[in-house]
């Protein structure tokens, strides 16, 4: 699976995954022998061998933007709190919690004895200056979650309180990864953002090694962690850029596990021996995005602002048929903002409301609006502009290329024209996110949660996020106002009307197309490492690190 999440020079941070699922990408890391840890493919009882196809992007808290460097920072830092193997809240660099009947004051009290990787102690000035810096200047993944923050008060050395003007349905303790002030203090939000981070210090249960770009990151044990020592003492992440060989690597026993396997070879480890397969929930989603930008300086095409048009596109695509033939059956259909993954939080749209699969009532709602088929095949509106769009994907991300052939072919039978070109990643990215003028029609791309709370999904279509991670500029004061609801009624089951409430909405807008929901399938290793344990998400390359923590040699 490719990353493709790369800042743009407006300082742009978001959490975006997509599968790299070509099994005919051309080149890979090397041979079994080149592979760090393999030892010649030999197994070792310290040492945990990962295979994955996407390269972390930096190794800066701040601004990373990739799953994969997200995989390696949280087991190099520590958040106050942590997601458990149930994904449910546990202590980490905070002992305890508590908070105020409104909902809008929480105290954490810290572990004593805590130091960073360089020695130093790690104190409640370190919490404050990692919340406030973030806050303050819209910093990171996680700043997403601090927008009601009005304060930060250190109590004493091991105690802190932060204080947020409404309630809070989500403690952004669970994501804000706490950094050393010693290292940080000093600098500038710009040269924040400009600071490789080279030799990252975090009070993780794992150090910083060496990163040999295009090749593998490593990690080894910190032996002054807090926790309990886990038994693995060096992790390393091979990369490859052609999926056969990373899962024939598995085969041959010079990997121990799979961060994702794409689909169509997933089916061919059932029976290898010494591989278990797994099949899992996932928090992702693949969409096609379409540019609703309001910018007078934006270059989509308007005639994609039309409501109207949008709903046709959506009736256009047969969603079963997108899962059969792009993910092998491997997914489920998709819908809304939340995959089925969140449980009750994901709102159900009754089969008659859905925009999915219905080309002729595409057809009577364009035949409605004044769109007339024009000479060529194509519709047109009453002043003879054509419904006729551009469509971009990774190149590299089979599943996104092949649903794009099947959406030209799909839109032109309601008579649309879609023009399908791919793009490399960061050029993609670089496209997509250009805040200043947007000049672009519709993309096929991806989303991968943050957390298993439906605030990070649901934040991403905000109009606060125009410039940071919403991706189609869509603007609706509606949307905003049932968002910030959800987000600061702390009472499930008032919360749950809400959060579904929000999803409807813009489901019907349909600025997304949300195609499927994919499995997340991994694979490991069962004569290296036991204690493996499946859950939501993933066993690794998820919310929680755990599985990591908790492993021992087979």
């Amino acid at each position: 699976m490719s990353d493709v999440n790369d800042r743009n020079a407006e300082g742009r941070l978001s959490r975006r995954r997509v599968l790299a699922l070509s099994a005919a990408t051309a080149g890979a890391i090397g041979t079994a022998a080149a592979l760090p840890g393999a030892a010649g493919a030999a197994a070792t009882k310290d040492t945990l061998r990962v295979g994955w196809t996407s390269p972390p992007d930096v190794m800066n808290p701040f601004t990373f933007t990739t799953t994969a460097s997200n995989e390696i920072l949280w087991l190099i830092y520590d958040t106050l709190l942590e997601y458990d193997l149930d994904l449910q809240p546990e202590p980490s660099l905070a002992l305890k919690r508590t908070t105020n009947a409104a909902g809008t004051v929480f105290t954490y009290t810290l572990r004593p004895g805590v130091t960073w990787h360089d020695g130093k102690p790690f104190t409640a000035a370190d919490v404050k200056y990692t919340f406030d810096v973030m806050a303050q200047h819209n910093l990171g993944q996680a700043a997403w979650s601090l927008v009601d923050l009005v304060s930060t008060t250190v109590v004493n050395p091991h105690q802190v309180v932060m204080t947020y003007r409404r309630p809070q349905a989500f403690d952004p303790a669970m994501v804000v990864p706490i950094v050393p002030q010693h290292v940080w203090g000093s600098m500038t939000p710009s040269k924040i953002l400009t600071f490789t981070n080279k030799k990252p210090v975090g009070t993780g249960p794992f150090r910083f090694t060496q990163w040999v770009s295009g090749q593998y990151v490593q990690v080894d044990r910190n032996a002054t962690w807090w926790g309990k020592a886990p038994a693995v003492k060096t992790i390393i992440w091979n990369q490859f850029e052609n999926s056969d060989v990373m899962v024939q690597s598995l085969r041959s026993g010079q990997l121990d596990i799979l961060t994702e396997v794409p689909p169509v070879l997933f089916n061919g480890l059932t029976g290898a021996p010494s591989v278990k397969p797994v099949e899992m929930e996932s928090f992702s989603f693949h969409h096609i995005g379409i540019n609703v930008s309001t910018n007078p300086k934006s270059g989509g095409n308007p005639l994609l602002k039309d409501q109207v048009v949008r709903q046709a596109l959506g009736l256009s695509l047969d969603r079963a048929q997108l899962v059969a033939l792009a993910l092998a059956g491997r997914g489920k259909p998709g819908s809304v903002q939340l995959p089925p993954s969140f449980g009750v939080w994901q709102a159900k749209i009754p089969p008659g409301q859905q925009y999915n699969n219905n080309p002729d009532k595409a057809k009577k709602l364009l035949d409605a609006a004044g769109y007339t088929m024009g000479p060529s095949g194509v519709r047109q509106n009453k002043k003879g502009e054509p419904l006729s769009f551009r469509l971009i994907a990774i190149a590299t991300t089979t599943e996104d290329v092949l649903a794009g052939q099947i959406f030209v072919k799909a839109a032109e039978a309601v008579g649309i024209k879609l023009t399908f070109n791919t793009l490399d990643a960061n050029t993609l990215n670089n496209v997509v996110y250009n805040a200043k003028a947007p000049n672009w029609d519709i993309f096929i791309w991806g989303w991968d949660s943050a957390t298993p709370d439906p605030n990070y999904l649901l934040s991403v279509d905000l109009t606060n996020q125009i410039g940071n991670n919403n991706d189609v500029y869509y603007s609706n004061p509606a949307y905003d106002r049932l968002y910030n609801e959800q987000a600061t009624q702390p009472n499930p089951a008032k919360r749950i009307p809400l959060v579904h409430a929000t999803q409807k909405l813009f489901y019907d807008d349909c600025a997304y197309l949300i195609m499927w929901y994919q499995s997340k399938l991994q694979a490991y290793r069962t004569d290296t490492w036991k204690g493996w344990t499946p859950t939501r998400g993933g066993m690794v390359y998820n919310f929680t690190r755990d599985n990591y923590l908790k492993i021992t040699p087979a």
